[in-house]
């Protein structure tokens, strides 16, 4: 109970540093047309995810929150693709680098892409307010879930998700 009340607490303090008050997308809502290269060179777009379902974290290099995150979001894309299932993690690049991210992008060993967001316009057409924010996307490109964390029920938000 008590490391649960304290990663509740950093994940507010992560979404108050970080941005202004509130927060992304709201359920229901299509996400808007983006386009990010991830760190590899590929080009990402909201129509290359068109007809899959997507998980999207938004994060930084500095928050405590994200790093720990993000190990779990590696192990979803690891199950899931091979279900189909895109995972996509944009850095808002708010008091980061590009190098900063390479650097913990490549010490981590993640295998899903990461994109760099130097000027913070995919963030601001996401309406991203904190890191890290969390979507669940359904195949159509609709908003399913938001939070600052994973849901605890993931497996059964991808089965949805992905229409199994």
């Amino acid at each position: 109970m008590r490391k649960m009340t304290g990663i509740a607490l950093l994940a507010l303090l992560c979404q108050t540093l970080a941005v202004s008050p509130g927060w992304s997308l709201e359920v229901g809502a299509a996400i808007p047309e983006f386009t990010v290269k991830s760190l590899a060179g590929d080009i990402i777009t909201r129509e290359s995810l068109a007809g899959k379902p997507a998980l999207l974290v938004f994060w930084n290099t500095w928050c405590p929150i994200c790093k720990q995150e993000l190990p779990l979001i590696n192990r979803v894309a690891e199950k899931y693709a091979s279900k189909g299932v895109a995972v996509l993690a944009i850095n808002t690049g708010l008091n980061d680098s590009e190098s900063k991210t390479r650097a913990f992008w490549n010490k981590s060993g993640f295998r899903f892409p990461t994109g760099f967001d130097g000027n913070f316009g995919i963030g601001e057409a996401f309406g991203v307010r904190g890191v890290p924010t969390v979507l669940l996307v359904d195949a159509r490109g609709v908003v399913r879930y938001q939070s600052p964390l994973l849901p605890e029920n993931m497996d059964e938000r991808i089965r949805q998700l992905a229409g199994r």
